[in-house]
């Protein structure tokens, strides 16, 4: 692909490479998203921690501080108290799929039915804007007493949500809000994974398979979504602040999970000696999986590290392939967190604004146990197998 065909797609599909600041570990031809933010202060000194286990480090969109999704609590009374009221809850999936989503839903739906808590509607927007829309006028028809959703756009979708909670329904978002709506008015908090610190996990984990050295590309989704923003600016961050030698010389954006083998295959052709690449989820890093192999490149001289930790990218990495290191949220334990701030808020208690949930940090070596504690089974016989000596 030329260079002109990645800026004909701008921030979606991009190369940068326009001259910039020269940083520590990142080129100074490198052009970042333009709703980028360099990491601030507080962000630079978490990010030269060389342990960051039981640090929270992302903090919500208006500053709130990250609450721990394992302080989250129900009394005994409290329980109670939700079961009594018979309450009905809708829930409006930006996407469904993938494992991330699936174990979100089952996460959900489990500790719902445990309170009982009915669910009436389940809709999947599909990673369109209008479909939510759509989606939420439908759910607002049924007026239920609890809302739990991801926005796909904060800006597009907000009047919907507004609609949906200007009924009297409580709000739960996932990962994000949405413009004009506020925590403990309009809504009662965001879940999300520690965004910043997967990011950074992601940085140890590319460091770790190079050897810290060499030239790395830098994957990310061009859309302004608040979540993943903020794992490419953990990514930066702790490059700038640990790895030296590891020079990000290239970033590139997809606007659609998709497009991942398009945009590899674009930045391989014109840096083909990189040692690795982040690149973003597990959809688009399968994608740059295809591409590293139609380019003739290898797991021993090329490392991809992807966020979440979905059957597709650990098989791979069972069978010693391009996944080299994962950063993974926990969604069946994001589903468990939302549904207890949405009991909550329904019966009246306070609730955190911005709650939080560590991510896992998953290598090859402790793949059985990383597969256990995301998916609460063992893992399969075929990586089992692939994992055998």
């Amino acid at each position: 692909m030329k260079l002109r065909s990645f800026k004909t797609f701008a921030l979606a599909m991009s190369v940068a490479l326009v001259p910039g600041l020269g940083i520590a570990g990142i080129a100074d031809d490198i052009e970042h998203p333009l709703w980028y933010k360099a990491p601030s202060e507080k962000t630079m000194e978490l990010a030269k921690l060389d342990n960051l286990d039981g640090v929270v480090v992302s903090d919500g969109q208006r500053g709130e501080p990250g609450f721990p999704a394992a302080d989250l609590k129900l009394t005994p009374e409290q329980i109670e108290k939700v079961k009594a009221g018979k309450f009905t809850v809708a829930i409006s999936m930006g996407w469904l799929g993938d494992d991330w989503a699936s174990q979100q839903l089952i996460g959900l739906k489990e500790t719902f039915e445990k309170l009982g808590i009915e669910v009436v509607a389940e809709t999947n927007a599909n990673w369109d804007d209008a479909k939510q829309i759509a989606d939420l006028e439908a759910i607002s028809v049924l007026k239920p007493d609890l809302l739990v959703s991801i926005p796909l756009n904060g800006q597009t979708t907000a009047s919907a949500f507004k609609k949906v909670a200007e009924q009297g329904a409580k709000v739960v978002f996932i990962d994000q809000a949405v413009d004009g709506m506020e925590p403990g008015k309009d809504y009662a908090a965001i879940i999300s994974s520690d965004n910043l610190a997967l990011g950074m996990y992601l940085a140890d984990a590319l460091a770790a398979a190079t050897g810290g050295k060499g030239d790395v590309a830098a994957m990310y989704f061009a859309n302004d979504f608040y979540v993943t923003n903020l794992r490419y600016e953990g990514f930066i961050a702790r490059v700038m602040a640990k790895y030296p030698d590891l020079n990000v010389v290239v970033a590139a954006g997809h606007n659609n999970p998709n497009k991942g083998q398009e945009v590899a295959q674009g930045v391989l052709a014109r840096y083909p000696n990189l040692a690795g690449m982040y690149a973003s989820w597990s959809i688009p890093a399968m994608g740059a999986v295809t591409a590293a192999t139609v380019a003739g490149r290898t797991p021993a001289d090329f490392k991809i590290v992807n966020e979440n930790f979905d059957q597709i990218v650990a098989l791979n990495m069972a069978q010693d392939g391009f996944i080299a290191g994962i950063s993974s949220q926990r969604p069946y334990d994001q589903g468990v967190a939302e549904a207890t701030i949405g009991a909550l808020a329904l019966i009246g208690e306070p609730t955190p604004p911005y709650v939080v949930v560590p991510p896992l940090k998953v290598t090859r070596d402790v793949l059985p146990e990383a597969y256990k504690t995301i998916y609460r089974i063992d893992l399969p016989a075929e990586m089992s197998t692939a994992l055998s000596p």
